[in-house]
């Protein structure tokens, strides 16, 4: 009994010691990479990897949200095939590296867990992520390893007693994932994501002429999200704020034009509004038909967004009337708006020079996006 109580009693002692700023900041770090389309991995050995399998689990069932996406998580640890096989032709020091090498993209966050900071699998796999431009992440135990030194966030438990570290590292996981599932139940969920926006996703070179409901330029994504949560205040009707929101995303990124199309149960584009030289009116029939063929169409059958650097060399662009008159090429970006796990909108914004848009404006349009679905479906509610 003694040997029971000694070791709850080193747990507590433990458990005031464990970081919990870093913990808070693994919460933005995995927010961040939802709200981004960013995929999130996790690998461990032994002990670790059925955490980090734990991890993917509670991360991909457990924080699902209408109107917001879910997570797009993988266990490296969890492909015993792949492990395997890379283990058995190229070293079990490379079976998490090699599975990243085909995987991993920049701004993806690679989670590795391990007690002693020092697998050397585990370790390989973060130099990998590294020189991919992957934000990385470390739990660990002891005194950190080489672990603690190689990630941009080190979670350390300050424990020699590998059980306790294996122990306190699934609760960090719990508290985590129980963090991100309540979140989005508190009042200051929105004020909360712009924040987060504010210290993590300033876009370089997004001013405009747009202005916020106060008449300040909207500098940033902070700005931006902002000032649609302003807007969702003044307007009662969803159609009067999707036309207000549409002309101040694309005054925002300086875009030529840009459009918003409804698309009903059966993913069928039924509605839209189009902005262009400084104003927005409902789509004709004959818009609504190309949309339906053309890239928007592609957006809704897919569930995915896209970025076409040049609309004369992609399929999906149909021309418009506008497009047939000058003949230029443009440069596009298109995301849908997805709640309850169907597409209902589209968001689509042009340029009228190709190569323009960037992946930071994609990722800047999806953020809208989430943003602007999620609020819509709470005013709906």
């Amino acid at each position: 009994m003694d040997d029971i109580r000694n070791y709850l009693s080193d747990l507590h002692t433990t458990l005031d010691l464990v970081p919990l700023e870093r913990i808070q900041e693994l919460i933005g770090i995995l927010l961040e990479a939802r709200m981004t389309d960013r995929q999130v991995f996790t690998m461990g050995n032994g002990g670790s990897a059925t955490t980090a399998s734990h991890f993917v689990c509670d991360l991909a069932k457990n924080t699902r949200v209408p109107g917001l996406p879910f997570f797009r998580v993988i266990g490296l640890a969890d492909n015993m095939a792949a492990i395997t096989a890379y283990a058995n032709d190229e070293g079990y020091e490379n079976v998490f590296a090699q599975q990243l090498a085909g995987l991993v993209r920049p701004g993806d966050v690679v989670l590795a867990i391990s007690a002693s900071g020092n697998s050397p699998n585990v370790l390989k796999g973060v130099e990998l992520a590294n020189r991919s431009g992957a934000i990385t992440v470390g739990l660990t135990g002891f005194d950190g390893g080489k672990l603690g030194g190689m990630v941009g966030l080190h979670i350390h438990v300050p424990s020699n007693r590998i059980e306790q570290v294996e122990d306190i590292h699934l609760m960090i996981e719990h508290m985590v994932v129980s963090s991100i599932r309540e979140s989005v139940q508190k009042p200051t969920f929105v004020d909360d994501l712009t924040e987060l926006f504010l210290k993590n996703q300033r876009v370089p070179g997004l001013i405009s002429a747009g202005t916020r409901v106060d008449s300040r330029p909207i500098r940033n994504t902070y700005d931006l999200l902002n000032a649609i949560n302003q807007e969702m205040n003044n307007y009662s009707e969803v159609y009067d704020l999707l036309q207000r929101i549409l002309q101040m995303t694309v005054d925002s990124v300086n875009a030529s034009s840009g459009s918003f199309l409804v698309v009903d149960e059966t993913g069928n584009i039924t509605d839209g509004l189009l902005a262009y030289g400084g104003k927005v009116q409902p789509t004709s029939k004959h818009l609504l038909d190309i949309f339906k063929e053309g890239l928007a169409g592609w957006v809704v059958k897919n569930q995915q967004a896209t970025l076409v650097p040049n609309t004369m060399d992609d399929p999906r662009w149909l021309p418009r009337a506008w497009d047939l008159k000058d003949g230029a090429s443009r440069s596009v970006i298109s995301v849908p708006l997805i709640a309850r796990n169907r597409v209902t909108g589209v968001l689509t914004l042009a340029r009228g020079v190709e190569g323009q848009f960037t992946e930071d404006d994609l990722n800047l349009l999806m953020t809208v996006a989430v943003f602007l679905t999620f609020q819509i479906f709470n005013r709906q509610r």
